[in-house]
């Protein structure tokens, strides 16, 4: 019997055993099942704002919406260094915004309704956005049949690239109205009180003269000042967020630029010679310099003022496809072959129509609308003056398209052109940046000789084996190196010279560098002190710009404070100039007599003068701006002498000697003007002071 009790109780304690490991695994399997996407999740994750995960996606989205709007607006296909950065950190605001407002407005119940929306678009009281994207440019009314046939064909058209600038404006109107609801919440809270505006209008408009004593804090010797440890750990604690640090990270690089060789200067050299008969026996100098040139040929006529001296005497006095050069302007070999001359004005006088246009399809019917306009004026059915007043899109329409006299670079350039190598009262039209134009030379200034030359030319550019040279020599230098005692170790072997830089987790520019993103991740993600930095490509060498660059991390700072330690010797200054502060103080209190000149008298001080004191934000010359000296001020009647005044660079002591200047507003008027100037720094603050409370972690170097 024992024994079997015995197996009852162990196989009791086994069952309970097996039980508790299918239960683990029934919930470690659960969790690592939908703990991928947790995982995944927080590989994802670009910040946390106040407990809440944004991850990775979402902000590429809106960073692509933001991105196709830039695009479209400026009317390019990429983005470039300074609109990427610009357009980085607005997406990055545009998050902190949404996040912190969203669980604001939650909580308050504020609401923007379908009917509200309506009147903000199409209704009675539009948006200043719909004013803005939809007004017209000379009235700034707003066509609502034009609102609402655009938003017809956002809506039969959902593929349009302006269905996404108009959920832009969407958003953008819900996010500004939805604020300015919360920002008046706030500013009806403000409040101005009759002594908060008494104590405005003393200060208001008043002028005075003054006498006063000062002792700056470096006219007493450190040697005075006694410090003690505690002195410093007790000044460090109380000011400790002076001392907060982000993450930094201490690199040293070399940099390895590509430069062109000297067989490449040869090559060029070389190249130019042997085309030069080539050159010279083509019948078609255009096609030839946009088939053979790095530049392609240019249709402009010169003067010879225009022109170096040396092309210049050659131009003006060579034969039609006569050749110069070979010769060399910085990095480029040239070759100049007179195309043609002409006798062209210095300036001209002309009128023009203009009719805009924004897409192909306006094109189109401009062309043809500037064709049957030319045709009305040539066949006499109508004058110039009277087409232009009623057709032309230009602020010159009313003038008859009068342009008035102008000289070469005062239009863009097909206009200048067409203008400049018409004859007088002849018709031509030319396509611009702003649409299609009908112009009339009507006068023109003097003419003199102009030349067209076709400029051949090769830049001295590093060649590929140039570039894999400088590569393997980096490469030899980094395998060399392995860490950052061999990378000290190599610098000195090979006669180099390291560079030194401090680097923050989003930097994008590292000085000497330059664009160095790639750069600065690598060192951030994967790089430990004492190691060299190394790419998602394994590799040590990363190619910027026109240099490779190979890096050693040399130290690394943790977001925090810096130790006392650390910043001992700062420390030390801000304690022996609060101990001067106290011992002035003191001299002056002590010091302190029925008049002012008495007083400086005792401290072995001179009474200076001033005139001409601004009681609101104004400084005196002998002292330099204090502003404890203008509230000190605001709060003395004439004669009366103040107490000691510890300010931010010494000790003073005042008395104003007269005031002029009397408030220009009364007591209830000055209380408005505050409750509206607080209402003002509500439209600001509001957000800015809710940011600052919040607990943000930005993560954006993992991905950018």
């Amino acid at each position: 019997m024992a024994t079997l009790q015995k197996l009852r109780n162990e196989a009791g304690v086994l069952v309970a055993i097996v039980i508790f490991i299918a239960l683990a695994a029934f919930i470690l399997g659960d969790l690592f099942q939908s703990g991928n996407s947790m995982i995944r999740g927080k590989q994802l994750e670009i910040a946390d704002i106040d407990g809440h995960s944004i991850e990775y996606p979402e902000f590429q989205e809106r960073f692509n919406e933001i991105s196709e709007i830039y695009k479209q607006n400026n009317k390019v296909n990429n983005l470039d260094e300074a609109a990427y950065q610009q357009i980085l950190n607005q997406t990055w605001n545009d998050i902190i915004r949404k996040t912190i407002m969203s669980d604001v407005y939650d909580e308050l119940g504020i609401k923007v309704t379908s009917e509200e929306m309506f009147d903000l678009v199409q209704g009675n009281n539009l948006h200043p956005i719909i004013q803005q994207v939809f007004g017209n440019p000379q009235t700034g009314q707003v066509d609502k049949s034009q609102v609402i046939q655009f938003l017809k064909f956002v809506q039969e058209n959902p593929d349009a690239p302006q269905k996404a600038s108009w959920l832009n404006i969407e958003r953008e109107i819900l996010k500004a109205q939805k604020y300015s609801k919360y920002t008046d919440l706030v500013a009806k809270g403000m409040y101005a009180n009759s002594l908060q505006a008494e104590n405005s209008l003393a200060i208001k408009n008043k002028i005075a003269d003054l006498k006063f004593i000062q002792k700056k804090f470096s006219a007493v010797s450190d040697s005075l000042v006694s410090l003690t440890q505690k002195d410093l750990e007790d000044y460090y604690k109380k000011n400790i967020e002076n001392y907060k640090q982000d993450a930094q990270k201490t690199i040293s690089y070399v940099a390895f630029n590509i430069l062109p060789s000297e067989q490449d200067e040869k090559d060029v050299e070389r190249w130019i010679n042997n085309i030069k008969s080539d050159f010279a026996a083509a019948t078609d100098n255009e096609q030839f310099v946009n088939m053979n040139a790095d530049s392609r040929f240019e249709d402009v006529y010169d003067k010879k003022d225009v022109l170096k001296e040396d092309i210049a005497n050659w131009a003006f006095n060579a034969e039609v496809n006569d050749v110069y050069g070979p010769y060399k302007e910085g990095n480029v070999h040239k070759l100049a072959k007179l195309n043609n001359t002409r006798m062209l004005p210095d300036s001209v006088k002309a009128s023009h129509i203009l009719i805009r246009v924004e897409n192909a399809e306006e094109a189109q019917m401009a062309a043809t609308l500037i064709d049957s306009l030319q045709n009305a004026i040539e066949s006499g059915a109508a004058t110039f003056e009277q087409v232009a007043r009623d057709n032309s899109q230009d602020g010159s329409a009313q003038q008859g398209g009068d342009l008035g006299w102008f000289g070469r670079g005062a239009m863009v350039a097909p206009f200048e052109k067409a203008a400049f190598r018409a004859k007088r009262n002849e018709l031509v039209q030319v396509q611009t940046q702003f649409g299609f134009h009908l112009i009339k030379v009507t006068d023109q200034g003097e003419k003199s000789k102009h030349v067209q030359l076709a400029i051949l030319d090769r830049e001295v550019t590093p060649s590929t084996n140039t570039y894999q040279d400088i590569y393997a020599k980096a490469s030899r230098f980094a395998a060399n190196s392995q860490n950052l005692e061999g990378f000290n170790s190599q610098i000195e072997e090979d006669g180099l010279r390291a560079r030194k830089a401090a680097i923050h987790e989003n930097d994008r520019q590292i000085s000497g560098i330059g664009n160095a993103r790639n750069l600065v991740r690598a060192a951030f993600l994967e790089t430990k002190p004492g190691k060299l930095v190394v790419g998602n490509d394994k590799s040590a060498v990363f190619e910027l710009d026109d240099k490779f660059i190979v890096t050693a991390l040399e130290s690394e700072q943790e977001e925090g404070y810096r130790p006392l330690e650390d910043v001992k010797s700062s420390v030390e200054l801000a304690v022996i100039k609060e101990k001067k502060k106290g011992m002035l103080l003191a001299q002056f209190n002590e010091a302190k007599a029925t008049t002012i000149e008495e007083t400086a008298q005792n401290l072995g001080l001179s009474a200076e003068t001033a005139q001409g004191f601004n009681f609101e934000f104004g400084s005196v010359n002998a002292i330099g701006y204090e502003p404890a000296i203008n509230g000190a001020a605001a709060g003395l009647d004439v004669d009366e002498i103040s107490n000691p005044i510890a300010g931010r660079n010494g000790v003073y002591i005042i008395q104003l000697t007269s005031v002029a200047g009397e408030p220009s507003t009364g007591i209830e008027e000055e209380k408005m003007a505050l409750y509206q100037n607080a209402g003002y720094r509500a439209n600001y603050q509001a957000f800015e002071t809710l940011k600052g409370e919040a607990e943000i972690e930005d993560l954006r170097s993992k991905f950018y």
